[in-house]
């Protein structure tokens, strides 16, 4: 016969279901951002003593675009997601700050900006149905191409793939022709003769063994991208309150430490890239003078179309500093 008290008390005592998050990546396995989203998942899976496991899917496996992750986990689709932060800024433009031109010198500088920049950055995830777990950063992007770029004059004609509303601008008002494509689709088109050249970061130019297609990498560091993982907030809400605060721990022990890994990233990916025949070229004073000064008004009108608020948040930034 069976027995109700019996089954509540054994339902009780059971440990309850694990969660399963899929976090889908753009980039490849062996990229620096998949390596620290791995070892984010592996120390979480520890410390909720597995309530909680992440499997991350890489090299854009689920078939999602980096345009599309905001709204992808504010929706739930996935529970987890890798966004790059300026690839969002067609639906929250406050997340193009961190990569508005020539705002930032240094890594050191970009971190500063991070963390003045966080609780807002917070709040506008949780408009969005999300919460930010941890932030990463890329190297500064190069221009990847196959000629030399010595002067301004050089930049004339040549296609180049960019990755964003501030770098289409920016390169555009260089003289190039930009074209804005997501990751996935920069190398069929290298391949397909499509562009002449790409901005991106190192990490990048290796993940595409740009030494295939292009001959030489321009240090400009127009501006810095930040990659934010984030959890849906429904997803969050039915954690407990012990693995939320395990997995928050988890998040603020590991960002330095990924912040680090980046720091790293870029020499170790230029010595990769030398031994391939890439030429690490090198930029002029006049000519770095010259492409900030057509960038003024790209940066100009980027803060100014985002409002009041853009503009507040750095103010304050340059004030505190």
């Amino acid at each position: 016969m069976f027995n109700r008290s019996i089954a509540i008390a054994v339902f009780a005592a059971s440990p309850a279901l694990a969660e399963n998050w899929d976090l889908p990546l753009a980039w490849p396995a062996d990229n620096f951002i998949s390596v620290s989203a791995s070892t984010f998942a592996s120390e979480v899976a520890e410390v909720t003593e597995g309530r909680v496991s992440i499997t991350t899917h890489p090299g854009g496996s689920l078939g999602f675009k980096g345009p599309e992750m905001l709204g992808t986990v504010r929706d739930g689709i996935v529970p987890i997601g890798d966004l790059l932060l300026p690839q969002q800024v067609g639906d929250e433009p406050l997340l193009g700050l961190p990569g508005l031109p020539f705002l930032f010198g240094s890594y050191d500088e970009l971190e500063g900006f991070d963390a003045y920049f966080r609780e807002e950055l917070e709040g506008i995830m949780e408009s969005h149905n999300q919460k930010v777990l941890y932030t990463i950063p890329w190297p500064a992007p190069q221009a990847w191409v196959k000629v030399e770029l010595a002067d301004i004059d050089s930049f004339e004609g040549i296609s180049i793939r960019t990755y964003d509303r501030t770098s289409t601008e920016v390169y555009e008002a260089a003289g190039m022709t930009a074209v804005q494509l997501p990751w996935g689709d920069v190398i069929p088109s290298l391949a397909a003769g499509t562009i002449d050249g790409v901005v991106t970061s190192s990490s990048s130019a290796i993940d595409g063994s740009f030494w295939e297609f292009l001959s030489a990498g321009y240090p400009l560091a127009h501006s810095w991208n930040v990659n934010a993982t984030t959890v849906n907030l429904d997803v969050w809400n039915a954690l407990s309150a012990e693995d939320q605060a395990a997995i928050e721990e988890v998040s603020a022990r590991l960002q330095p430490e990924f912040w680090l890994a980046s720091r790293a990233e870029d020499a170790k990916n230029m010595e990769v890239l030398a031994a391939n025949g890439i030429v690490a070229g090198t930029v002029s004073e006049e000519l770095r003078a010259e492409i900030i000064a057509r960038s003024g008004p790209v940066r100009d009108g980027l803060l100014e179309g985002m409002g009041d608020e853009a503009a507040a948040i750095i103010d304050g930034f340059v004030n505190a500093n």
